[in-house]
């Protein structure tokens, strides 16, 4: 009987390729003489021609000898034994092969062309790039598969190990991200000594080498830190999982032709496309558990930290070895005032670090630490034995949406959020999160509305549910925690304030149309009763609409026009809202509703100005303190974008959107 493996299946288990079964292969395509029956519900020969199974895979018949379908299903059975014997064989041939790893010479980055030459030429470090191809499939198997950094070998002391993660952004950001970096680590050299820069890893995770831009590639090849004939040569005929390239890049100036101190980068490429949070994933179970570094980073492609930012992170934690996790302040880079969408969001990112990150600073607890700008020391999210904070972390990864259920998969898209908590609540620890308000960095923000719209619902989303996980798992902190019994008070007047503030969550709308129907009233109802009518059947009717597009609509292109229709609309309701409320406070107006089945309710002359100044007064002079005297010039963008961020049916209608970015 002549054998060949006749068709190829892909093991979803492991990813690997295997044979399909013959017994299949033989009951599909075998047909009969006279009228069949199907084994499983389907129809085989009761006398059926016997088949061998040529090298090309057909099937032809031998006329000399007649089988039963029995013994046609043995036959089948005991091919089918023999291919999988062979793929076994197969596969521990596969595991048993070295790992794939190739040292070549680096690009010298045009050095013969510049004025100036770097000052590391000829130690193997800086002259050579070293291709690893990883097959292993679970990054905490990576140190247990027998792959080693090349940052290992050097036995290099790793304190700092950021990461980079990036999608198919263009190779300009990734450029303005990288020399933010290096001026961060040239300030550290100064700060530390001018060998620092040997305590300092950056790590680069592209998710998906089929998604990753290619000018992104080019760029990173003039670096040295990819080589595409390599990667198709040496990973060829090996189930790859990340290709990791691994040089230390000595980055010229862009001004001054001089270089930055050398920075030791690993560029990850993984070969599928599977999200940010895998790509993080890959960088602490994989690279971190192996290198154990003392301080984390996370920063965005895109994300540009001022020259003393990572090192004010890394400060704090050193001078306090309470704090287990820190956030920078995120600013919007090279704000627009002339597009409402980004002036908004200036306003609204300033107002929520001198606010919301310095009220929750002081507490100890901050809710969410921000992927694109932040900072963890590794002891305190590190898990050991399978539990700790990223176990949590990555829990949407190990777990199927079955399994997680609909608020645990919607509470997973902010799994920042999971991992603060779960930090806070570390059993056995006393853990604390801090906000750094000089650690500044700059990055982009949505441009459009709907880019806006997207970004925001699965924010609120998962915020939402993972404030009440937090909310509902409070007990752990006074059960489980080393915290102080002053401390677990202060913990407990603060989640006390975040229970209250979820609930007045839930009445923005109404407390929004409320405003509109009171103020628009004693404006209105006298003057223009039909402007009245028509101006809040307009709003309900886009609330409405907002509502019903939730429930089964993405936003897209084809429903762009209508969200920027109904954002403007509801801007415009605002600001004549707040224009008729100022010049009532200002222009010693009085508007009185004589309808007699309103309850009569006279306020003193101070009253309503001593409570515009409480609540508006106070956003303004926060700023002023920490000189941010820019967001006078987003204001006005702010106000009028101000329903569109308080009118967010999305995040009511949309629960099953449990699939983050």
């Amino acid at each position: 009987m002549q054998l060949l493996i006749p068709t190829k299946q892909v093991n979803k288990a492991t990813g690997a390729v295997c044979p399909a079964h013959a017994k299949t292969k033989l009951l599909a395509r075998t047909k009969a003489q006279k009228s069949t029956v199907m084994l499983g519900g389907q129809r085989t020969a009761e006398k059926i021609v016997s088949s061998y199974v040529t090298f090309n895979g057909d099937l032809t018949p031998r006329a000399k000898q007649q089988l039963s379908a029995s013994e046609l299903i043995k036959r089948a059975e005991k091919l089918d034994y023999y291919l999988q014997l062979a793929y076994g064989y197969a596969k521990q041939i596969e595991e048993m092969a070295p790992i794939a790893t190739v040292s070549l010479p680096l690009v010298q980055q045009s050095w013969d062309s510049r004025r100036h030459l770097p000052p590391f030429r000829t130690s193997p470090e800086f002259t050579d790039m070293r291709y690893t191809a990883v097959r292993t499939r679970d990054p905490i198997k990576f140190t247990h598969d027998g792959y080693t950094l090349r940052v290992k070998e050097l036995g290099k002391d790793v304190k700092v190990f950021i990461t980079i993660t990036m999608y198919n952004e263009p190779s300009s950001q990734l450029d303005s991200t990288l020399r933010g970096l290096a001026n961060g680590i040239a300030y550290m050299c100064e700060q530390h000594g001018y060998d620092y820069w040997q305590h300092v890893v950056i790590s680069i995770v592209a998710d998906g080498r089929s998604k990753i831009n290619p000018s992104m590639l080019t760029y990173l090849a003039k670096l040295g830190l990819f080589d595409k004939a390599t990667l198709v040569q040496i990973s060829m005929g090996i189930a790859a999982e990340v290709h990791l390239f691994e040089a230390t890049v000595q980055l010229p100036t862009a001004t001054d032709g001089m270089f930055y101190p050398p920075i030791q980068v690993i560029f990850a490429l993984k070969e599928s496309n599977n999200g940010k949070l895998h790509s993080h994933l890959w960088f602490f179970n994989g690279f971190c558990e192996q290198l154990q570094p003392k301080y984390t980073v996370l920063v965005d492609v895109g994300t540009i930290p001022a020259e003393t930012s990572v090192y004010r992170l890394i400060r704090s934690m050193e001078r306090n070895p309470q704090i287990g996790g820190v956030a920078g302040e995120i600013a919007v880079d090279r704000p627009q005032f002339l597009n409402p969408v980004i002036a908004a969001q200036h306003f609204e990112y300033k107002i929520a670090n001198i606010m919301d990150a310095s009220l929750q600073s002081v507490f100890g607890f901050i809710g969410v630490l921000p992927g694109a700008f932040s900072a963890y020391r590794y002891e305190a999210i590190r898990a050991i034995d399978g539990e700790g904070p990223l176990v949590e972390y990555f829990k949407s990864l190990t777990s199927s949406k079955k399994e997680l259920g609909l608020f645990v998969g919607n509470m997973y898209l902010a799994e920042d959020r999971i991992l603060c908590f779960e930090i806070l609540a570390r059993k056995d620890c006393k853990w604390t999160m801090h906000y750094v308000k000089d650690a500044i960095a700059s990055t982009d923000v949505p441009e459009t509305l709907v880019d806006l719209i997207k970004q925001r619902r699965r924010w609120l989303n998962g915020s939402f549910f993972a404030g009440l996980f937090a909310i509902w798992n409070f007990g752990r902190v006074w059960r489980d925690t080393s915290h102080s019994i002053p401390r677990k008070c202060i913990f407990t007047l603060q989640f006390t304030y975040m229970a209250l503030l979820n609930v007045l969550n839930w009445f923005l709308l109404s407390n929004l149309f409320l405003a509109f129907y009171y103020i628009l009233s004693l404006a209105l109802f006298y003057r223009s009763p039909v402007l009245l009518r028509v101006t809040l059947t307009v709003y309900f009717v886009l609330v409405g609409s907002l509502i019903v597009f939730a429930l089964g609509n993405k936003p897209g292109r084809r429903t762009a026009g209508f969200y920027r229709a109904s954002s403007y609309i509801m801007g415009l309701i605002m600001l004549g809202a707040t224009a008729i409320s100022l010049y009532a406070l200002t222009g010693q107006v009085h508007f009185m509703d004589i309808r007699p089945d309103l309850v009569s309710c006279s306020v003193a002359d101070w009253e309503l100005p001593a409570g515009a100044v409480s609540s508006i007064g106070l956003v303004f002079l926060s700023a002023f303190s920490h000189g941010e005297f820019s967001i006078l010039a987003s204001t006005l963008q702010y106000y009028f974008m101000l329903p569109t961020f308080v009118v967010r049916p999305s995040r009511a209608c949309s629960r099953s959107n449990t699939v983050g970015g």
